[in-house]
């Protein structure tokens, strides 16, 4: 992330785009503000209640999610992504991530850099967009394994869990920003490709990978009084546990300028539970691999509150 830590408080705050790609996939329920809720239901895929037959949703606690989430990281954490052609080995890196998945890749170019993003369509006819992304690029001379390669692995693994997911009444708009550490470019540029009206939301993922105190909180920056409520009733059934803060400085800031409701996932930045090794050659996956689970968790409550608004 920019110097959005520098934005900070330090106290706590209570018709998408034309031709869009995507491959209809194959196929839980929905915490305190401030206090852990409810660990993952055990067994196997289920529906909500009032769902149509056959809508069911993915086991959150999936067996590919780890490695998912490792390998993306290591894949992307091999090399700074400040220059250009590491950023274009990112590029194709994410984007071969996705098409792997089954979803269509497309490239969004604007003066300076280029995003990654996916659409993945409603099956059933339903509302307005969801949008999930995050940024992949670097500052100079650090692999940005938690700067933003987790937040990137996030994204990723929001996708594969939607691959599981029959019935979805909106289409999923997955994105990798560019050029986010100069200035927040990519992020800019993807909002002005896209209508607010026709978006219910956008989340955006920077930094989930250090819980040195281990207490699975995180924090939720800027949030709308809905995406509050949605991310506490997420946390609830993942067992994690989110605050609200004032944070700004990143992606969610270009989609809130144009007006969309947005709101970033983080680990405790506010709160102090942050990675020491941000924008340094110590960010690398060997520094963030003890929180391997908590990573894990931050993709679980990503997918949970997209499923929430994305699916029946």
């Amino acid at each position: 992330m920019i110097a959005r830590r520098a934005v900070a408080a330090a106290a706590l705050a209570g018709a998408v785009w034309g031709a869009v790609g995507g491959a209809a996939g194959g196929a839980a329920a929905c915490g305190g503000d401030d206090a852990p809720g409810m660990p993952d239901a055990p067994g196997g895929p289920d529906a909500r209640p009032d769902a149509p037959p056959g809508c069911t949703r993915p086991d959150l606690e999936a067996s590919w999610l780890r490695p998912l989430l490792s390998d993306a990281v290591a894949g992307l954490a091999a090399t700074p992504r400040f220059l250009t052609q590491d950023r274009d080995a990112a590029r194709t890196f994410l984007a071969g991530q996705l098409t792997a998945m089954g979803w269509t890749a497309e490239l969004q170019l604007y003066p300076g850099g280029i995003n990654v993003h996916a659409t993945i369509p409603a099956t059933l006819p339903g509302g307005a967009a969801v949008v999930v992304g995050a940024h992949f690029d670097t500052v100079d001379q650090s692999p940005g394994a938690n700067d933003n390669a987790s937040g990137a692995a996030v994204v990723l693994a929001v996708a594969r869990y939607l691959r599981d997911v029959p019935c979805r009444t909106a289409p999923v708009i997955v994105a990798l920003f560019d050029q986010e550490e100069t200035g927040l470019f990519g992020s800019r540029a993807f909002a002005q490709m896209l209508d607010p009206a026709a978006v219910r939301a956008v989340h955006t993922i920077d930094q989930v990978a250090w819980d040195a105190d281990g207490d699975r909180r995180f924090e939720i920056e800027q949030p709308t009084a809905q995406l509050a409520a949605e991310w506490r009733a997420a946390a609830a059934v993942v067992g994690a546990s989110v605050a609200a803060t004032p944070t700004g400085g990143t992606d969610h800031d270009s989609f809130r300028a144009r007006g969309f409701p947005a709101v970033g996932l983080t680990e405790e930045y506010v709160g102090g539970d942050t990675s020491p090794w941000r924008h340094t050659a110590q960010d690398t996956p060997a520094s963030i691999a003890p929180y391997l689970e908590y990573m894990a968790l931050a993709a679980k409550l990503t997918a949970q509150v997209v499923m929430d608004e994305a699916a029946p």
